[in-house]
């Protein structure tokens, strides 16, 4: 378990009503762990041509969204600010791997948070005067350090909360032996917070209805999720997996277990099992992603498969 999904599992907690910007390409370590959030890319114009038209495919949320930096008029709206644009009024995250770009002054303006990877000491943000949460994350072996910035009579309400989620998670995973939980608050404006496994950390579960994943369909999805039509392939955007055994459910309604559907992980077909449950149908598959970066996941139909399956969710279980 990386420090990304510590951090990202405690903030959620913290700030469950704020909206989530992940734009931590290529990675996008945080987005699997707070369902609902978007997508955005820091440099959009970097991309190589072939890749910035596979990415432009994926629509996000129930207004089918594009990922942000790849669309103009959208990316107009988001960065305004305008109402709903990030599926809440509350002050949004923003997560970035570096500097925040230029485009994002708008939102820093306005008063969004921050959380940044911490590698050297970085110049303020525009906009507001911020306080910061110093955030380590990870294992002993692997150390991730995080900088939240947020508005200063927000740091030890927020602090509070992370550490109270920090002590149930470590309770619910192994406890004192497994973790090492500790931090303070130094002054009102700055407070520190660490969370590190002992061992190997546990791969904690992912579950995303329809309408929180990243798909390439033309539509958004419905009352019975994300409907295929008479599609037989779909592709799932998700952000970077644990590199290590995991289960990969994904939710079906209407599957033909005469010809079960296969899954995908970057292309590759994967050994799948189709399970009969009380809610339909779950395609499982044992995946070991083979690169710390965001993960695509396909889905495709065997020849004479009947039309009007729906995917109603995904999970990534131990």
């Amino acid at each position: 378990m990386s420090g990304a999904v510590v951090v990202a599992r405690l903030l959620r907690a913290a700030l469950p009503a704020a909206p989530l910007l992940d734009l931590g390409w290529p990675g996008w370590g945080f987005a699997p762990h707070w369902p609902g959030a978007r997508l955005g890319l820091p440099d959009p114009d970097a991309l190589p041509p072939g890749e910035a038209a596979l990415l432009g495919r994926f629509r996000q949320g129930t207004g089918a969204r594009p990922i942000l930096g790849l669309d103009p008029v959208a990316d107009a709206e988001l960065l305004a600010g305008a109402a709903g644009a990030l599926g809440s009024a509350e002050a949004p995250l923003l997560v970035l791997d570096g500097a925040p770009p230029a485009g994002l002054a708008p939102l820093l303006e306005g008063g969004a948070m921050l959380l940044r990877r911490s590698r050297t000491e970085a110049a303020a943000p525009p906009g507001v005067p911020r306080g910061r949460i110093m955030l380590l994350g990870g294992s002993l072996a692997q150390v991730e350090r995080w900088d939240l910035l947020l508005p200063p009579d927000l740091v030890a309400p927020v602090f509070g909360r992370m550490q109270a989620a920090a002590q149930e998670l470590a309770g619910a995973q192994g406890g004192s032996a497994a973790w090492q939980v500790g931090g303070r608050v130094a002054r009102p404006d700055l407070a520190s917070l660490g969370m590190l496994a002992t061992g190997e950390a546990p791969v904690l579960p992912v579950a995303l209805s329809a309408v929180e994943l990243a798909h390439d369909l033309p539509g958004p999805p419905g009352a019975d999720g994300l409907a295929l039509g008479r599609t037989t392939r779909l592709r799932l955007l998700l952000g970077a997996l644990p590199m290590r055994g995991a289960r990969l459910r994904l939710r079906l309604r209407g599957a033909d277990p005469a010809r079960a559907p296969t899954l995908f992980l970057d292309g590759e077909a994967q050994a799948t099992h189709l399970v009969a449950e009380a809610a339909g149908q779950v395609a499982e598959a044992v995946i070991r992603p083979r690169r710390d970066a965001a993960q695509v996941v396909g889905l495709a139909l065997p020849p004479g498969a009947p039309p009007g399956l729906a995917v109603t969710g995904l999970e990534v279980l131990p």
